[in-house]
């Protein structure tokens, strides 16, 4: 779960943002399921254009939070999305989702903060 959010990353945004980072924190949290959601069907579907966009958009608000293994994943499966493919993309969905879950935990803990 370490890798599933960067603490200095969080520290360092939360020394800019101050309070607000806690809404920017709960809109990651509110959205990306969704966009799992949204990426799983593009993947089913064999949707290389949506898994490339879905990701690249996962990939972009992941790394901005300082989740930098969901960013990873999600990277990994833009490129294949970004080759016009979907294959190997839903084994790195599984991690992806796996990441999500780890980190909406620790995103969770530090809004209590």
């Amino acid at each position: 779960m370490e890798e599933a959010i960067n603490s200095e990353a969080l520290d360092e945004l939360r020394s800019l943002m101050g309070e607000s980072l806690n809404e920017v924190l709960q809109t990651f949290i509110d959205y990306v399921p969704d966009q799992i959601n949204e990426l799983t069907k593009a993947v089913f579907n064999n949707d290389a254009d949506g898994v490339f966009n879905l990701a690249h958009k996962m990939k972009s608000s992941s790394s901005s939070i300082g989740a930098l293994g969901l960013a990873h994943t999600a990277e990994q499966i833009e490129l294949i999305g970004r080759a016009g493919s979907t294959e190997g993309a839903a084994e790195l969905l599984e991690q992806l989702k796996g990441m999500y879950s780890d980190a909406e935990v620790l995103l969770r803990e530090e809004l209590k903060k």
